[in-house]
């Protein structure tokens, strides 16, 4: 069978491909994501291409935009190019700068699927990044879900090239005299991944020369047993989780006591309400100590009460940010952020996260801010058209609970200047007629 019959074939078992929705591809260059653009268009599948530019790497990063942009052109595809700062968001938000990416990356794909009607965003991992993702999870330790390693489908993301190997790629492209671009970064052993890659797999290999097809059939049973352990749990769910009140559930705590194997039932049980397996612990080890009545345990959105014979679940109520106004050259403590508004006559132009520059002109003094309300709607920077808050906080990923605690930076004319720290207006955005820039601060 040939490879564009097998790319099919694979795409097809799992409902990862069709004639009749268009995909987002994510291209960085490599020998990777560049064969995936060329099967999609062999196979005459509509597509765009999305390519990020973290300026990580200096003009080497510049080489990898510049053939993502001779590719789209050849294949006279949509291209979406966006250049990050990088450095700054992850030190903003106290992360490291492989985190960072990620986020910045998997927000922009999402922006751009949701914005411009794709059906799926498509990366373009293989069965080693599987593999390596297995061995990065058993090190780092893992539940059943991290021994399944990367799935074909996960929500809107497909991985269309999980049939091959990395060796089989790389042989595609050179066979077929493929333009891709090799990023150096994948020879350092700085990276726990690489190290892995360089380092572990190749013994292993020694061992099993099959290596990739084991865990991919391995996969498949761990994400089969996954589910029946999912299915079962819901089961459980649904027979100890009594609702009492709205969003208030009862559970006796000798069935839980009861459960074998104990913890890992437990883990699934509250899995839907975020509660860490740490929390579980030392939840389990009070029950079976002292049975300290009235203790509590949280998780981001829920809270669990030690009761003397039952287990409390219960949500926690959103805490709305408080409404306050801001004066120009002023600062307000918002959600343990200090929000400030500055003039400066000069014109600049900045969009970072947690710092953003606007057209003072179009402000409307006292700004008021506030929580996010039903209805709520602005236009996102770069944007032609306006978007939802509730729908822009699920491209985020901010729970329904949380989207209460963003604040909202409001313009005295009622509009929505900027979602703080995320993306503010393209109302209020510099232009060339611009002549009084307020700098607007979330530190």
């Amino acid at each position: 069978m040939g490879l564009l019959e097998r790319f099919l074939r694979f795409g097809e078992e799992h409902d990862l491909i069709s004639r009749e929705h268009r995909t987002l591809l994510a291209v960085s260059g490599g020998r990777d994501s560049v064969l995936m653009v060329h099967l999609f268009a062999k196979a005459k599948l509509p597509f765009g291409i999305a390519h990020c530019n973290f300026q990580l790497r200096g003009q080497h990063a510049d080489a990898d935009e510049e053939l993502v942009r001779n590719l789209a052109a050849e294949m006279e595809v949509p291209l979406f190019v966006k250049r990050f700062d990088t450095i700054a968001y992850a030190r903003k938000q106290g992360i490291s700068i492989e985190m960072a990416a990620r986020a910045l990356r998997y927000e922009w794909f999402e922006q751009i699927r949701s914005d411009q009607h794709y059906r799926y965003i498509a990366l373009a991992h293989h069965q080693n990044d599987s593999v390596e993702t297995v061995l990065l999870n058993l090190t780092r330790g893992t539940g059943i879900a991290g021994l399944h390693g990367i799935l074909p489908k996960r929500g809107v993301l497909i991985r269309p090239l999980l049939f091959l190997t990395r060796e089989e790629v790389t042989q595609t492209v050179l066979e077929r005299n493929l333009v891709y671009r090799e990023d150096e970064s994948n020879f350092s052993t700085d990276y726990l991944r690489n190290k892995i890659r360089l380092e572990v797999v190749p013994r292993l290999k020694e061992i099993n020369p099959s290596l990739e097809r084991t865990f991919q059939e391995n996969s498949r049973r761990f994400e089969e047993m996954e589910t029946l352990l999912k299915n079962y749990s819901e089961q459980l769910r649904k027979k100890l989780f009594v609702e009492t009140t709205s969003n208030t559930y009862q559970i006796e705590l000798k069935a839980l006591q009861e459960l074998k194997p104990l913890r890992t039932l437990l883990y699934e049980l509250f899995r839907p309400y975020q509660f860490l397996p740490e929390v579980l612990d030392d939840l389990v080890s009070i029950w079976q100590n002292d049975n300290r009545t009235g203790k509590q345990f949280f998780s981001d959105s829920y809270k669990l009460l030690l009761d003397r014979e039952n287990l409390i679940l219960q949500k926690k109520e959103p805490v709305d940010v408080p409404h306050q106004f801001l004066q120009p050259n002023q600062a307000v403590i918002c959600q343990g952020f200090h929000l400030t508004v500055k003039l400066v006559e000069k014109p600049v132009k900045m969009n970072e996260f947690g710092k953003v520059a606007v057209d003072a002109d179009k402000l409307l003094f006292p700004l008021l801010v506030r929580s996010w309300q039903e209805g709520d709607w602005f236009k996102p920077l770069g944007m032609k058209g306006k978007k939802k808050l509730s729908d822009f906080f699920i491209s985020l990923k901010i729970s329904r609970f949380h989207k209460k605690e963003i604040p909202l930076l409001v313009n005295g004319n009622g509009d929505i200047v900027w979602v703080v720290p995320h993306r503010m207006d393209d109302r209020y955005k510099i232009t060339d007629k611009t002549k009084k820039v307020a700098i607007l601060e979330c530190i």
